[in-house]
């Protein structure tokens, strides 16, 4: 144990024993010592410890470069060892900033997405930062993803789901619209 300990102590901390003034790349200069570069930083030129910048990380101690988060992932702040995925009705189109909510109309129903999706022709969604659309329903058309769903007027009908428009009732038919009130019977 105490070998194990002394060998630990000394890969951490190695003095410099030629006339150069840098140490490797992932190690950096602490007086005559070369140090050890620590994770959330990275050491390029054997010298300098540098914070990793917001969008990258190292979860790695010697590392001479940070890491990029992938596309779909965050870090916006410096220093860190990971970063951290975008979560369900989110996206991350900049890995350096916060998620964003994806906006009425849109959705995003899988993590680590970079841009929303539009709700499909049928479907709507009112508010931000949704993880699914809504399927319209009868008697009711879609024709804007980004409000809530229109009763059909006097005179039309819908007998489907998920239509953007109201049909007009065959000549000789007529109906009224009752809120809240449906054909069950078709």
């Amino acid at each position: 144990m105490t070998l194990f300990l002394f060998f630990m102590l000394s890969v951490a901390a190695v003095p410099i024993t030629s006339q150069s003034s840098s140490c490797t790349p992932g190690f950096f200069l602490s007086g005559t010592v070369c140090q050890k570069c620590t994770i959330g930083s990275y050491c390029p030129d054997g010298k300098t410890k540098i914070s990793c910048p917001p969008g990258t990380y190292t979860d790695l101690y010697e590392q001479s470069t940070s890491r990029r988060c992938r596309s779909g992932w965050y870090q916006n702040q410096a220093g860190q060892t990971t970063c951290r995925r975008c979560g369900l009705g989110l996206f991350c189109p900049n890995a350096t900033q916060l998620p964003q909510l994806c906006p009425a109309g849109a959705y995003a129903d899988l993590y680590g997405q970079v841009k929303c999706r539009s709700c499909p022709k049928g479907y709507y969604n009112i508010r931000p930062g949704a993880p699914y659309c809504t399927k319209c329903f009868l008697d009711v058309e879609c024709s804007n993803s980004t409000v809530s769903p229109k009763p059909c007027a006097t005179g039309y009908y819908n007998p489907l789901y998920a239509q953007t428009k109201c049909r007009r009732f065959p000549a000789g038919n007529r109906t009224i619209h009752i809120p809240g009130c449906f054909n069950v019977n078709g």
